[in-house]
């Protein structure tokens, strides 16, 4: 049995309870699911494995969008704290390019609840580059650059960004290494999203 326990709070780092916690599978089926207590902890205990997604989320599309953390490998009890607001990162992948410069390129999709609910077809928020903050093993590193790309979706397009970040001195072993990217849009809102690799 392994443990992944955690607190989820808003973006100001105020706790938040009655926050619904789930580990999913590829399919994006239930696996297992717990409740932030009052102190916005949760404590999941299940078997060692593979999990591709975990989910924390309270109150979707009427207060809050939801934070994401994928490819969980469960051998030894870790940790995971997250933030949930009314942004979603979606879609968090990244990969490092053999032979290039040692660095990180990360993908994600932006979402806002906002211009979700005011029906507009590209729902990302309006972000600058300076309120996109990446994150490994808890330690900030440097964005080295930015890029935009529009996303066919059907008859609409939605901003999604292709970034590269410097990597740390010191990495963990494969898929021990915790990238957390977290985004603030021109109203202040805040959405986060975390992917081991």
């Amino acid at each position: 049995m392994g443990s992944i326990r955690g607190t989820i709070s808003d973006k100001n780092g105020k706790a938040m309870s009655k926050v619904s916690v789930k580990l999913l599978n590829e399919n994006f089926e239930e696996i297992i699911s717990t409740i932030t207590n009052e102190d916005g902890e949760y404590h999941l205990n299940t078997e060692n494995g593979h999990y591709p997604f975990m989910l924390a989320v309270k109150d979707y599309k009427e207060k809050y969008l939801e934070f994401w953390c994928q490819n969980i490998n469960l051998n030894k009890d870790i940790i995971i704290n997250g933030s949930i607001d009314k942004l979603e990162v979606y879609g968090l992948h990244c990969f490092r390019i053999l032979g290039a410069y040692p660095s990180l390129t990360v993908y994600f999709r932006p979402m806002s609840l906002e211009k979700y609910n005011k029906g507009e077809d590209d729902i990302s928020p309006n972000i600058t580059n300076d309120s996109i903050k990446a994150f490994i093993n808890s330690e900030n590193i440097k964005i080295l650059k930015i890029n935009k790309i529009k996303e066919y979706l059907g008859d609409t397009c939605l901003t999604a960004y292709l970034i590269q970040v410097s990597l740390p001195e010191i990495l963990l072993n494969k898929n021990e290494n915790l990238l957390d990217v977290q985004i603030f849009d021109l109203e202040g809102f805040f959405g986060q999203a975390s992917i081991f690799f």
